[in-house]
């Protein structure tokens, strides 16, 4: 027996694998129309003439119904929905039965009734043994016991009658058909109470759950106790293998193996339902690259710390919001294939965006904590070359197949404000490693990186200004539209307003906390020595310091860091306000 923990594992597996094919249904069933389903079932039956009312009932009848047999599949529980597979598997065996009477029979026909005759004692031993083993395999999958099991032996008929050479076949045939047919429907309304007890049970727990914890935690615990997002990965990699193979025959193959790729995924979300799988599928693989950053990075230690916000989901939401707003179900295959390659190229510059969002941290951290570890360096220094060259790749790429345009410079500006951002991380981090080769402290150090930092977030700035300008000129000059006028105020607000305000704060928070530590008279070595303390900032001795109005001591450029997020002394908590040279004097005497 399995230990518990794979157990589980195994049974959520399980699970996964019965309920996907629910959403292969409900594919199919947005792909298809009713009234062209109506008009192939009329050319089935070789009708001239349009279905009437009640066909044209029955096949909506059909179609809507195959809804409910979908949900049926995803909501019920495991045990059942292993029952209700073990009927369909029956009922297709049963079908299975029925098509082997009937190829006898139509075999028998043109044949003479010769009991002597090796062969045809051959084929009647043959269809006994085939009947036989698939009656066996229903009563055991549907666990049929006592009388009710002799419905299962009606299509052995004709071969009975075969035996005491009987003539007409086809009559036992028809009417063992008619009999199992009364025995189906038979069983189907002996286990309605059970299917209306099972739809009662659910509503109640629904309704209580419900009303307990409101809608939207209900369908986020279900969404998350049934796997939905496992299925919807299994089911739209199963769409895209299938569809893959669909184009190696196809002219598309040839090509490229880039225009492949691209026109699949576009046949691949064609419906809300594979749309939803594409997007769940984009946060899985982005996911896993981002987990493989943190390895690469941390090695086992990033297993142990794992961000909700570095999960995927921010690209699989920017994937499902591009593809809304864009109308991608709408569009046509070519359309779709070409809108697609933008829109990949918007999701992996998320992407590249949240690894440097990873790395930025780390490599800072390995600057200032004086790590030894060579190899780590290189590693994140090899990460960071790949995070500033990639995106100038990828812009260099997708402008050589797209003329610019405000939409093309909106997606290609993310790629080179994140190229600015690495390369700023990147200058920071050389210089904490150039203030830990040096044999005394770099006291102007911090405002250094705070030049470097400002260099980049003017660059950046400048970039959003750019991009916010030609957006002005192509409404004034080109094609003005409601949705270009929409995306420009958004980036004007976000990229040029807030950058605006955060670095005017910032150098607004710097100055004052500047004015601060000047206006706060230094230590005498005299004071130094009476005080004889380390600095309760950064632990280190204290040669030359500052002295609060709270008559605290501090390293000057330690205090001056504070000051940058705190306003107050960071052992008595008491308030530090700007004071003049004067007032500072005052109060050290």
């Amino acid at each position: 027996m399995l230990p518990k923990p794979s157990r589980d594992t195994a049974i959520k597996a399980v699970g996964v694998i019965l309920r996907v094919p629910a959403l292969f249904i409900a594919e199919a069933w947005y792909r298809t129309d009713p009234e062209a389903a109506a008009e192939s079932y009329s050319k089935q039956f070789r009708s001239p003439e349009p279905l009437d009312r009640p066909h044209q009932v029955f096949v909506r009848a059909l179609y809507y119904a195959t809804v409910l047999f979908a949900l049926a599949l995803m909501a019920l529980p495991l045990k059942k929905l292993v029952n209700f597979y073990m009927y369909i598997i029956s009922a297709g065996l049963f079908a299975l039965c029925h098509y082997i009477s009937w190829k006898f029979v139509e075999s028998e026909e043109s044949s003479s009734i010769c009991l002597e005759d090796s062969s045809c004692i051959e084929r009647i031993g043959m269809n006994l043994v085939a009947q036989g083993i698939l009656c066996a395999t229903i009563g055991y999958l549907i666990k049929l016991k006592g009388p009710s099991r002799l419905f299962l032996i009606v299509y052995t008929l004709p071969l009975m009658a075969r035996i005491i050479q009987v003539q007409d076949l086809q009559k036992l045939h028809n009417t063992a058909s008619v009999l199992s047919m009364l025995s189906v429907v038979a069983f189907i309304f002996n286990h309605v109470p059970v299917v209306l007890d099972l739809v009662k049970s659910a509503g109640q727990k629904m309704a209580l759950a419900v009303q307990m914890y409101g809608w939207l935690p209900f369908f986020l615990a279900l969404w998350m106790r049934l796997l939905l997002p496992v299925q919807f990965l299994l089911f739209w990699l199963s769409l895209f293998a299938l569809q893959l193979y669909r184009y190696s025959h196809h002219a598309v193959y040839s090509e490229g193996w880039v225009v492949l790729v691209l026109a699949s995924t576009g046949e691949c979300c064609v419906t809300p339902v594979s749309l939803l799988g594409l997007c769940v599928t984009v946060a899985y693989a982005s996911h896993v690259i981002l987990l493989l950053t943190k390895i690469y990075l941390q090695g086992r230690e990033a297993l142990e710390a794992d961000s909700v916000m570095h999960r995927g989901w921010t690209e699989g939401f920017t994937m499902f919001l591009l593809a809304v707003q864009t109308g991608m179900i709408e569009l046509k295959a070519a359309q779709r294939a070409f809108l697609m390659s933008i829109v990949l190229f918007i999701v992996l510059s998320s992407l590249i965006q949240s690894m440097y969002e990873i790395t930025d941290p780390i490599l800072l951290s390995l600057g200032a904590s004086q790590h030894r570890s060579i190899c780590r360096h290189l590693r994140t220094i090899l990460l960071c070359t790949f995070l500033w060259m990639f995106p100038i790749f990828m812009t260099f790429t997708i402008c050589q197949f797209f003329d610019l345009d405000f939409w093309l410079l909106v997606v290609i500006s993310s790629c080179i404000l994140t190229s600015l951002q690495v390369l700023g991380s990147l200058a920071v981090y050389t210089l904490f490693i150039y203030d830990t080769l040096r044999s005394n402290p770099w006291e102007s150090l911090d405002d250094v990186v705070y030049y470097v930092r400002a260099t980049t977030r003017v660059l950046e700035f400048i970039v959003a200004v750019y991009v916010v300008l030609y957006g002005v000129k192509e409404s004034i000059f080109g094609d003005w539209s409601w949705v270009n006028s929409s995306i420009l105020l958004v980036h004007c607000y976000f990229n040029v307003w807030q950058r605006l305000q955060a670095g005017w704060k910032s150098y607004l928070m710097r100055r004052e906390a500047v004015k601060k530590v000047e206006g706060l008279p230094e230590a005498t070595s005299k004071q130094l020595g009476e005080h004889e303390d380390i600095c309760a900032i950064c632990y280190q001795e204290m040669k030359t310091a500052r002295i609060t109005p709270c008559q605290h001591f501090y390293h000057g450029l330690c205090l001056r860091k504070w000051l940058y997020v705190q306003d107050h002394c960071p052992m008595c908590h008491q308030k530090i306000s700007l004071v003049t040279q004067a007032e500072a004097s005052g109060d050290a005497s």
